[in-house]
């Protein structure tokens, strides 16, 4: 009985493993599978996001990390044609948020925005778990996705003539 557990136990651990995983998505459709172990030694930080049932602070890799860990172009290369990028984030219960990558990214935004594991000092939830997008600087915690599943990075059409710049880059 005790090697019937074991062998169950084992089966389903890599089933585990990819329920936790994150995809990611970027712009020219290249896809990247994200697993905890990839996203253990990214820099965190914590941010309170106020909720209709109070303050929470969350803790969790920084999400411009976990971006350039996926593949998306953040820091020096968010420059261009990335610069209209936008991100579509979907939880595991199919609600989505989106967010402008350059919003998401601490280089160009104040806000902080990370991938929260952890609530108040705790691990997340199970209805919250693996992942929460968690950001400083939204006033209303609406577009807090949680079960996050999948980031995907689009980017929006560029106008048919681009018009005259009147400002040097």
């Amino acid at each position: 009985m005790r090697a019937f557990v074991l062998a169950l136990a084992l089966a389903v651990a890599p089933v585990a493993a990819f329920a936790q995983s994150l995809t990611v998505v970027a712009p020219n459709g290249q896809t990247r599978i994200l697993t905890p172990a990839d996203l253990a030694d990214l820099p965190r930080a914590e941010v309170k996001v106020t909720l209709e049932t109070g303050a929470k602070t969350y803790e969790g890799p920084i999400l411009t990390y976990v971006l350039r860990a996926g593949g998306l172009p953040v820091g020096p290369k968010l420059h261009g044609d990335p610069l209209r990028a936008y991100v579509v984030m979907t939880g595991k219960d199919g609600f989505q948020a989106l967010y402008a990558l350059a919003e998401l990214d601490k280089d160009f935004h104040d806000d902080v925005v990370i991938l929260a594991d952890h609530v108040d000092g705790k691990p997340l939830p199970e209805k919250e778990a693996p992942w929460r997008v968690a950001s400083s600087g939204d006033k209303k915690g609406w577009r807090s996705v949680f079960g996050l599943a999948r980031i995907e990075a689009r980017t929006a059409d560029a106008p048919a003539k681009a018009p005259a710049m009147d400002h040097q880059h």
